[in-house]
């Protein structure tokens, strides 16, 4: 009994799974049917007023024919529905990278439109004519696309965005069959690009040099702590912390054109330690001259008394030995 039980179960168990497992895959099936004629013109049709197409009009005419060409295609064939999804690409597609290029979102825009160029050229297998048309769209979206990647360029503080935009701006007038503006703004960017890396290179070389002078002279914080640190070569201290100060002002000045807010603020707090050692090692430079010129004027005081007690000890005996000589002759 409860064997037949247990078999009966197992048996129920069984078909329920089953049943779960081949209702998804009879709705998957029928979802996976092709479209139809009349699919293609609800989708074609509700594209229409599309910001896109109104600005590029060869794009409407694409729509246009389609949706004509749907309303008198029965049952579809493999070349229709090849034909329709191309068409279906070059639209949706196009109409993606016009609203990324709207939002500023160059990039997305340049890949969306490469896709464009793919599915045109799967419409040219099936109408020439229509495809023509979205190339001449594409064309024309390319040469503005370039001139608003070049005033984004221009308008730019950030090197490395400009770099970028730069490169952008000469991809785009190169597909837009603008070969002498491609060129023009690809080597801008590549001169701009060598210019950001050596200027890089500098602004790390001084950081590192800062970074090493401050270091070296830890004492010098303090006018006593570096006086007696340095001793005379404080002079030459503050000669390398007045070096030292106009290199980093230097890199500031081609971090802020390069646009590098981060490395400038760097070099800002570097110039500001850099700038109380430099003031501390002038005062030093100044303490130890006075101390040099005291320890000077004291030997001179010292030398300047034995050389007057040489020389009235030096007259006292000419003039003794003048009045010797005038007794012996009397």
């Amino acid at each position: 009994m409860h064997t037949h039980n247990r078999r009966a179960t197992i048996l129920t168990a069984i078909l329920v799974v089953a049943t779960i497992t081949t209702v998804p895959l009879f709705g998957g099936t029928a979802a996976a049917q092709e479209e139809t004629a009349n699919d293609y013109f609800e989708t074609f049709r509700s594209m229409e007023g599309t910001e896109a197409y109104d600005e590029y009009d060869e794009l409407e005419t694409v729509r246009t024919f389609a949706v004509s060409k749907t309303q008198v295609t029965g049952e579809l064939t493999a070349a229709d529905q090849a034909e329709f999804e191309a068409v279906l690409g070059v639209l949706t597609e196009f109409d993606r990278a016009y609203v990324l290029a709207e939002g500023g979102d160059y990039e997305a825009s340049l890949a969306a439109a490469e896709n464009v160029s793919a599915y045109a050229d799967d419409l040219e297998e099936y109408d020439q004519t229509q495809a023509t048309l979205a190339t001449l769209a594409l064309t024309r979206f390319y040469e503005r696309l370039g001139d608003g990647l070049y005033e984004e360029a221009d308008a730019t503080n950030s090197t490395p965005e400009r770099i970028e935009h730069l490169g952008m701006t000469a991809t785009a007038y190169e597909r837009a069959d603008m070969p002498e503006e491609a060129t023009q703004f690809r080597v801008q960017a590549e001169q701009l690009s060598a210019e950001f890396e050596r200027d890089r290179e500098t602004i790390a070389t001084v950081q590192n040099a800062s970074s090493t002078f401050l270091e070296d002279c830890a004492d010098c914080a303090d006018v006593q702590a570096a006086v007696s640190a340095n001793g005379f070569e404080t002079f030459a201290a503050y000669q390398d912390a007045e070096a030292t100060h106009i290199q980093i002002r230097e890199a500031r000045e081609r971090a802020a054109h390069h646009g590098l807010a981060d490395r400038e603020e760097q070099l800002a707090a570097m110039s500001d330690d850099v700038g109380q050692t430099r003031t501390t090692l002038a005062i030093a430079s100044v303490v130890v001259l006075i101390g040099y010129g005291v320890v000077v004027g004291l030997l001179g005081t010292i030398v300047a008394g034995r050389l007057f007690v040489w020389r009235r000890t030096y007259d006292a005996a000419r003039v003794g030995s003048v009045v010797s000589v005038g007794d012996s002759d009397v």
